[in-house]
């Protein structure tokens, strides 16, 4: 990832365990992929390096392989805002 510098990026390798998170912020497809036979879907995430980093700080990865590319379909967190009234 650290070399990322623009386009689709479809990773063969990636670590066992994760070291880095990121922001999911939203999905597309471009780009024709001729064993798909359609546009190569993916994933934008944000990263926290900075806007010189990637495409303006964000990077797309292939979604929908069936091959859990680097976690993204199985190591997730979410957040969940409560109202708390103090006492």
């Amino acid at each position: 990832m650290q070399t990322y510098v623009g386009g689709v990026s479809c990773p063969y390798l990636c670590p066992k365990s994760q070291d880095h998170g990121v922001l999911l912020v939203g999905y597309g497809a471009a780009g024709f992929a001729p064993i798909r036979l359609k546009n190569k879907p993916y994933w934008i995430i944000k990263n926290s390096w900075g806007e010189s980093w990637g495409e303006e700080g964000y990077y797309k990865i292939c979604r929908g392989t069936g091959k859990n590319l680097c976690g993204m379909d199985t190591m997730v967190s979410s957040v969940a805002a409560i109202s708390v009234i103090p006492q």
